[in-house]
C-alpha cells in the first residue's frame, strides 16, 4: 500500500527520514501512549539512585520515568525532533536537572564514563543490523560499568510463525488542519524483517492537502541470535520477560510480540 502511495507522485508530499518531520512527532505521541516498556525498565535497573545511559531514547518516555525515580539520566539520539520532545517531557514532569540529552550517533558515541545500566527501548536494537548491530554493542560494552546491566526488548520470531500484516487509520487535528494517519506493519519471519510504514494527509481550511510519508524496517530475530550476538560483544543473557500485554501468540496483529531482556557483562 505504502509503495503504491509514493508511486504515485502526488503533489505536495514530504519523504522524511524515520522519526523526524511531522511523522516522527506524531509517531513520539502514538508510542507515548504505552508505557509498561519504562516501567519495567525502572523495575529491572540497577537500584537508584544510580546512572542510566538511554540509547536511542526518542521523546523521552523511560528517560522521564527513570528520572522520576530519582536515577541521573543521560539520553542518547540522532534526532533533534525527538530530543525536543524529550527535553519538553522532562520539563513538563520536573525532572529536567537529573536529565542531560544529547545528539550523537549511538554507534560511534563514546563519553569517557560508565552507567550502572544501560537501556535501549522501543524496540531500537531491531533498527541495526550487521556492523551497525556489532558497533551498538560495542558502544554498549564500553559504556557499562561492571556489575551493571544491560535492559532491552525486541521483538522475536516465534516458531512456525506465519507472515502477518496490518495497517491502523488514525485522525489528526494539528491546529487548523486535519486528516488522518495510516500506520501499516508487515512481519515477515522468512526473511527475518518487519517493516513499518506510516502515510499522514492534513487539509487545511482552504482544502489544500499535504501529504506526508515515512517508513523503516525491524529486524526479528529468534531469542537464540540474540543471545549469541550478545555473548560475541562479552554479553550475557541473565533473564527474559515476555511482554505480559503483547505476548499472546495466536493474535493477528504483527504487534502481539515483544519481550524483554536483561543482560550482564559475560564472566571470565
Amino acid at each position: 500500500m505504502f509503495a503504491g502511495i509514493e508511486a504515485l507522485n502526488q503533489p505536495d508530499t514530504k519523504v522524511t527520514k524515520p522519526f523526524d518531520g511531522l511523522l516522527g512527532m506524531f509517531y513520539t505521541k502514538l508510542v507515548s501512549q504505552y508505557q509498561q516498556d519504562s516501567a519495567w525498565f525502572v523495575e529491572h535497573s540497577v537500584p537508584q539512585p544510580s546512572d542510566v545511559l538511554d540509547l536511542c531514547c526518542g521523546g523521552g518516555r523511560s528517560v522521564v520515568e527513570l528520572a522520576a525515580a530519582g536515577h541521573r539520566v543521560t539520553g542518547v539520539d540522532l534526532s533533534a525532533v525527538q530530543l525536543v520532545a524529550a527535553e519538553k517531557h522532562a520539563a513538563d514532569k520536573g525532572v529536567a536537572d537529573r536529565v542531560e540529552l544529547l545528539r550523537e550517533d549511538i554507534t560511534t558515541l563514546n563519553l569517557g564514563r560508565t552507567f550502572n545500566t544501560v537501556v535501549i527501548g522501543g524496540l531500537s536494537l531491531t533498527l541495526f543490523q550487521g556492523p551497525q548491530r556489532e558497533a551498538l554493542l560495542n558502544t554498549v560494552r564500553t559504556h557499562l560499568a561492571p556489575g551493571g546491566r544491560l535492559l532491552f526488548d525486541h521483538t522475536p520470531v516465534r516458531n512456525g510463525e506465519m507472515e502477518r500484516e496490518q495497517v491502523l487509520t488514525l485522525p489528526v487535528k494539528l491546529r487548523e488542519r486535519s486528516g488522518f494517519v495510516l500506520v501499516g506493519t508487515r512481519r515477515q519471519p522468512d526473511s527475518a524483517t518487519q517493516f513499518t510504514n506510516m502515510y499522514g494527509e492534513l487539509i487545511d481550511d482552504t482544502g489544500h492537502t499535504q501529504r506526508y510519508l515515512t517508513g523503516f524496517r525491524f529486524r526479528i530475530d529468534s531469542q537464540a541470535q540474540v543471545a549469541k550476538e550478545l555473548a560475541a560483544a562479552g554479553l550475557a543473557v541473565r533473564e527474559v520477560h515476555d511482554d505480559p500485554m503483547t505476548a499472546t501468540e495466536g493474535k493477528a496483529s504483527p504487534f502481539a510480540t515483544r519481550q524483554y531482556v536483561i543482560v550482564e557483562q559475560a564472566s571470565r
